[in-house]
């Protein structure tokens, strides 16, 4: 109901600043009803009846730029794919963050390596790239963007080292406003959105879930 409302609202909003007819504030309706559209998908990769583990990778400079972030992403993507991909079983982020910082050298383990130190049948391996909150050289927008590679490792793969698939996921927040000073938003607000936007696109990889059927046209912001 919640959503719904806001949508209105958002048509409204078309159709005042237009300043359309009513016709045309019913065809500005319509659209926003389409962009905001959702589609039912399959999982890219099914984790049914496996032990997983998420395992993420950070870019030096986001690591140093934004301290704490890697655990929060490791930690939302775990816990959605816990919740809603059936029959996986998910290996605690704790468990997994302190592996990583009592094994120094994991990075340069062969692939198969890490899920068999981890014991899971697979890991989701996050190679964060870059997390920013504001454009390059402005720190008075808000621009929120994240990208990462996904790769796939499993224990038995016939290749020691490499990954059965790899995915990339980018993530912006807030979409289809430009130009948002930070007097119009705060830092937690754009930080939040984007985390969230970017463990979502995530994790949908691995259950079956509904997302926008016009991603380009979508507005995250409203769907409340």
């Amino acid at each position: 109901m919640i959503r719904i409302s806001i949508i209105v609202l958002a048509i409204v909003s078309t159709a005042v600043v237009s300043g359309c007819s009513v016709f045309e504030f019913i065809g500005a309706g319509k659209q926003v009803m389409e962009d905001q559209m959702l589609i039912e998908k399959e999982a890219d990769y099914s984790l049914e009846g496996k032990k997983v583990a998420v395992v993420i990778d950070t870019d030096l400079s986001v690591h140093y730029d934004h301290p704490g972030i890697s655990n929060v992403i490791a930690e939302g993507v775990a816990g959605r794919i816990a919740m809603y991909a059936a029959g996986a079983s998910v290996l605690h982020p704790t468990v997994v963050a302190q592996w990583q910082f009592e094994t120094p050298q994991w990075s340069a383990m062969p692939t198969t390596d890490i899920a068999k130190a981890l014991q899971v049948d697979v890991v989701i391996f996050i190679d964060l790239h870059s997390y920013s909150l504001t454009p390059p050289g402005n720190q008075w927008l808000w621009e929120g963007y994240c990208s990462a590679s996904i790769g796939v490792i499993e224990a038995k793969s016939y290749e020691d080292d490499g990954f059965v698939d790899m995915y990339d996921i980018s993530a912006s927040f807030p979409k289809k406003i430009s130009n948002l000073t930070r007097e119009e938003a705060s830092e937690a607000t754009i930080e939040r959105g984007l985390l969230a936007e970017f463990i979502k696109q995530t994790a949908w990889l691995f259950y079956m879930h509904e997302e926008p059927k016009h991603p380009d046209r979508y507005r995250p912001e409203l769907d409340i």
